[in-house]
């Protein structure tokens, strides 16, 4: 073998294995993570289209039809949850809700959704906050949260 052909070799094999480890981090693969959006179990809003379930996470929903106030519980930007969310669920990039939200904020329109650190923190914002809607993968959902249903 030619050292060009031991190179390209080695930079595909590279490739290959830091994309795998950016699959697995992000919970894609073999089995893929599901990520469902959530609301509280004491809280009933009834199917959702897919277009008001973006329109909540980028801020432009503030009441449910009922009149409760929704209240956004998001992870970090760098979270692998919350790219899988945005991207199978909402079929936005992350980088397109953060430029929502900048947009709202930055025109005195809107504020950031809140932020939580972990799947605990989720699970106990969204179940303590009747009309809150958050995101978390199917295993964790649990009987303090009821599953969104979006309207195919």
């Amino acid at each position: 073998m030619k050292i060009w052909q031991i190179l390209i070799f080695v930079g595909v094999a590279a490739l290959a294995c830091s994309n795998l480890h950016v699959a697995e981090a992000a919970g894609v693969g073999d089995s893929p993570a599901r990520m469902v959006a959530v609301t509280a179990s004491s809280y009933n809003p009834g199917e959702v289209s897919l277009n008001t379930l973006r329109a909540i996470f980028v801020m432009r929903y503030a009441k449910w039809p009922d009149g409760t106030p929704v209240k956004v519980f998001v992870y970090a930007d760098n979270v692998p949850a919350h790219e899988v969310f945005t991207k199978e669920v909402l079929k936005f990039f992350p980088r397109q809700l953060r430029q929502a939200w900048d947009r709202q904020v930055f025109a005195g329109l809107g504020q950031y959704p809140e932020q939580v650190a972990s799947v605990q923190e989720m699970l106990a914002k969204v179940s303590a906050t009747p009309g809150s809607v958050g995101y978390l993968s199917l295993q964790e959902v649990n009987q303090d949260v009821r599953i969104l249903q979006i309207q195919p």
